[in-house]
């Protein structure tokens, strides 16, 4: 064989396992601490209930992933997300209350502003009207109907 036949060949076997390793490394995804913490927050600060959960997981991957959202946060305010995470017990859904009072000025700021983020979503909005997910049908027919 010739040695511009062997070149071909390592080529070929080099692009025959490009596509896998490309497909591996995309789906490895990893995330920073801030952005762990971010995502407890977004859990533990929304309106879900426990029977609700991979619903506010699968919003808080989708909040997670918008750059425009997380970007007011990360990566300025890293260790006070972090901190004020800590604050809530690991998996924790929707808190009733929290105490603004007990908290650091930088960790009530940060809050307050993360809720009224997410209250503003129009799919938050939403799910505290009971009203069903964007893009999907009523089911009541004459829930907005006026006579």
């Amino acid at each position: 064989m010739s040695r511009s036949e062997w070149k071909r060949r390592d080529f070929l076997k080099l692009m025959m396992t490009l596509p896998v390793g490309y497909a591996l490394g995309c789906a490895v995804e990893t995330r920073t601490p801030a952005q762990e913490s971010l995502g407890r927050l977004v859990l533990a600060l929304g309106p879900w209930s426990q029977g609700e959960r991979e619903r506010a997981q699968e919003f808080a991957e989708r909040f997670l992933a918008a750059e425009h959202l997380v970007g007011l946060y990360l990566p300025e305010s890293s260790g006070v997300i972090r901190s004020l995470a800590q604050r809530f017990p690991k998996g924790a859904m929707a808190v009733g209350e929290l105490e603004l009072g007990a908290l650091p000025s930088e960790e009530r700021e940060l809050a307050v502003e993360l809720v009224q983020q997410l209250y503003s979503l129009i799919e938050v909005r939403f799910e505290i009207s009971n009203e069903p997910r964007w893009g999907e049908c009523q089911g009541e027919r004459t829930l907005f109907y006026v006579r």
